[in-house]
């Protein structure tokens, strides 16, 4: 796989069943920083419908740097290096941004979207400051957990359907032996900064260990992580997105054919209204009859033949006239509209159109290879899931036999699952044993309440020997 899409549900402990939805992915699509910080121009902006300008100041801009200026930063002393060592000018690399953004097998930085909840989950500004604080959080120490990677861009978006973050960064890997010493590398980063990391899906890895620390931020405010199929959730705004651009080239379209149209019949008109009635002009000129007089000169006769002119009316002159001033317009409007940013814009739309197209019909195919792996994840979940019930139920058992005192079973036992709860603070076993606990607790209640209903619907004296005998 070359691009990684992974969602999460997150479920509040309690009764909420329709819990709270998180998204960590990597961008698959070329970033848009104008996008990202809002700085579009009107026809950017009316590409984007599904935007609420209106509550675009509520953003979060948590870094704003020029990319250009942290490849200097970063990999200026590399380059001076490696070049200082070359002894063949054609070797040496005058800008190494321009070297990265030249080449096909590297990217010049990462983009991350992480969301929080989606569209049905923001009713009220409220919503949307949990799921900011929830954002923040998790970024305050991405870079203290992630020192190779340089970011240089964050934003959080409140205009949209739901609250997410986009971070932007550059990955920065050190040691290499051939080319310059620090080099960009996205895998090579983070396995650096991490020696534990898997060493053939290191990014899934990473990822992971992320949606941990925003598990733990979760936990904190009582929400539960539960993972569920990638199908279950769109990329909303890249659909509408791609929507908006399909519906503009539409309209390009349309306005073009038009256009033609409206020159076509201007054509004919003008070529309709050029036909005008003339005549030749003529001339009396002498030729020769091919005879000769007595005296034996040629002999000459009169012929009328054209001069190359024509004769007009006033009234065709004019109409004349008035089809060449047409005509002259008309070209005039052909090279406008040829020359137009319409029309390059059109040309240009649909070059872009055809690469959203590729990459959502990408899309679509990871999100079933994605459904696949998550099918066989829920399978291993309730396998393990009835592994652990079965475990508990016969540890219970051992501890039983062994504990003659039941309530000293239950302090000891009892104790057990509060380390484990310790160790492991989502464990499925504690679930398990709160779970017995709450039905042996309903079991003992409705013993005692049978037991006082039986003892209250005797005789008076048969239960006043009842209570002699007690």
């Amino acid at each position: 796989m070359t691009k990684y899409q992974t969602y999460y549900t997150l479920f509040s402990n309690g009764v909420d069943d329709m819990g709270m939805a998180i998204s960590f992915k990597k961008a698959t699509n070329k970033t848009n920083i104008n996008h990202n910080n809002r700085t579009m121009s009107e026809k950017q902006k009316e590409r984007n419908s599904h935007i609420d300008e209106s509550r675009s100041h509520e953003n979060v801009y948590l870094v704003r740097r020029n990319l250009k200026e942290v490849y200097k930063e970063e990999f200026g002393e590399a380059l001076e290096n490696y070049n200082a060592k070359q002894k063949r000018n054609d070797r040496k690399i005058d800008n190494y941004f321009e070297h990265i953004q030249s080449s096909k097998k590297t990217s010049l930085q990462q983009e991350l979207i992480i969301q929080v909840g989606d569209k049905d989950d923001f009713s009220s500004k409220a919503d949307f400051d949990k799921a900011n604080e929830i954002l923040k959080e998790w970024y305050s120490d991405f870079e203290k957990r992630n020192p190779q990677l340089k970011i240089y861009n964050a934003a959080i978006h409140n205009d949209e359907a739901s609250p997410h973050m986009h971070l932007n960064f550059v990955p920065v890997a050190e040691g290499y032996k051939r080319g310059l010493e620090k080099q960009v590398s996205f895998d090579k980063a983070i396995t650096q900064q991490d020696l534990t990391l898997d060493k053939v899906r290191p990014f899934e890895h990473w990822r992971e260990k992320e949606v941990q620390f925003l598990e733990k931020s979760l936990q904190e405010r009582g929400i539960e992580r539960k993972l569920v199929g990638t199908n279950d959730y769109k990329d909303v705004n890249e659909y509408k997105e791609k929507k908006d651009l399909e519906r503009e080239i539409k309209q390009l379209e349309g306005n073009l054919s038009q256009r033609k149209t409206e020159l076509k019949a201007l054509t004919e008109k003008v070529s309709s209204e050029i036909k005008v009635p003339f005549k030749k002009e003529m001339e009396n000129i002498n030729v020769p009859t091919g005879e000769k007089n007595f005296l034996g000169k040629e002999k000459m006769k009169t012929e009328k033949q054209p001069t190359g002119n024509v004769v007009l009316s006033e009234e065709n002159y004019k109409k004349l006239v008035t089809a060449a001033n047409q005509k002259e317009k008309l070209t005039h409007q052909i090279v406008k509209v040829l020359n137009t940013d319409f029309a390059k814009e059109n040309k240009e739309l649909k070059a872009e159109n055809k690469v959203v197209f590729k990459e959502w019909k990408s899309a679509i195919e990871e999100n079933s290879q994605l459904k696949d792996e998550n099918n066989g994840l829920k399978q291993r979940v309730a396998s393990l899931t009835s592994e652990i019930e079965n475990l508990y139920k016969h540890t219970k058992e051992y501890f039983t036999q062994r504990t003659g005192d039941f309530e000293a079973f239950k302090k000891v036992f009892g104790g057990w699952m509060n380390k484990i709860q310790e160790k492991l603070p989502t464990s499925h076993l504690k679930r398990v044993h709160d779970r017995s606990e709450a039905k042996e607790n309903t079991f003992s209640m409705e013993n005692v309440a049978e037991l006082d209903k039986q003892v209250r619907s005797q005789k008076p004296a048969k239960r006043k020997n009842m209570d002699l005998e007690r």
